[in-house]
């Protein structure tokens, strides 16, 4: 058992990592970055931190929406893992504000397993779902990959605007217009779209789309991207009624339609 390391603000430092036969200390997949745990069971809470610690992030807790916001205000954090069975302001109640000031990496872990719930995870804005009993070399995996797609789109800087008939990208600023007006995308939906947009005509299968969407070690989540999927192609319907971007190639794929 090593030693607890915590700052004086009661975050849980970056724990020194495990030595191989060798003396060598491993890489690690973290940094530094500060990973927000907003959980109110005690035991899992603090095995979630002991995980994510010792693979080189830094954490922070909260036990209700409170003090998430608190958290915020302090430091906001590069990722929040997230329980929706929350005291007070529920889980997807903090997603809801999370998405209203920024684009910081969700990740809903609960013990809610439905595909309605996990529906409506997605659509509330959160970038991935995992359901309990927790694997924690995968959550470790699913950490990693979301704070490697917003680094991604972070460094990417300016790129040219896509322009089709009747729906406009830009993304160096996250901003897509149909003929209505604006579309509000989450970051997740938004990647989707630019994935697909930037190769209009093309078959795309599921496992490239969500190794480019989601990372590397995705493949075989077709539920998240069946129901980002739906999300996105509603919202496209809104802002450009009677067009039809987004095609479906069953059991292949989905094709940009830059016509619409």
């Amino acid at each position: 058992m090593t030693a607890d390391t915590r700052g004086p603000d009661g975050r849980r430092l970056v724990a020194p990592p495990a030595r191989d036969a060798s003396g060598a200390e491993p890489e690690l997949p973290g940094h530094g970055e500060l990973v927000l745990i907003v959980e109110d069971e005690p035991e899992f809470r603090e095995l979630v931190e002991l995980w994510v610690t010792r693979h080189g992030w830094r954490t922070a807790v909260a036990v209700d929406g409170t003090e998430v916001i608190r958290r915020f205000e302090e430091e906001p954090p590069a990722l929040v893992l997230l329980d929706l069975n929350l005291p007070g302001v529920d889980g997807w109640q903090v997603t809801e504000w999370i998405r209203s000031v920024g684009t910081t990496p969700v990740l809903m872990v609960t013990a809610l397993s439905a595909e309605a719930d996990v529906v409506r995870g997605l659509v509330v804005g959160a970038d991935d779902y995992l359901t309990k009993p927790v694997s924690f070399p995968e959550l470790i995996a699913r950490i990693t990959a979301a704070l490697r797609r917003a680094r991604i789109a972070t460094d990417a800087g300016t790129s040219d605007a896509l322009e089709f008939d009747g729906l406009r990208i830009e993304p160096d600023t996250h901003r897509v217009t149909g003929d209505v007006g604006d579309i509000h995308l989450t970051p997740t939906e938004f990647r989707l779209l630019v994935a697909l947009a930037r190769r209009p005509g093309a078959l795309v299968a599921h496992a490239e789309l969500l190794r480019s969407v989601w990372g590397p070690t995705y493949g075989d989540e077709t539920h998240l991207l069946r129901v980002t999927m739906r999300n996105l192609r509603a919202k496209l319907a809104l802002a450009s009624p009677g067009r039809t971007f987004i095609g479906t190639e069953y059991g292949l794929g989905y094709r940009f339609n830059a016509v619409g």
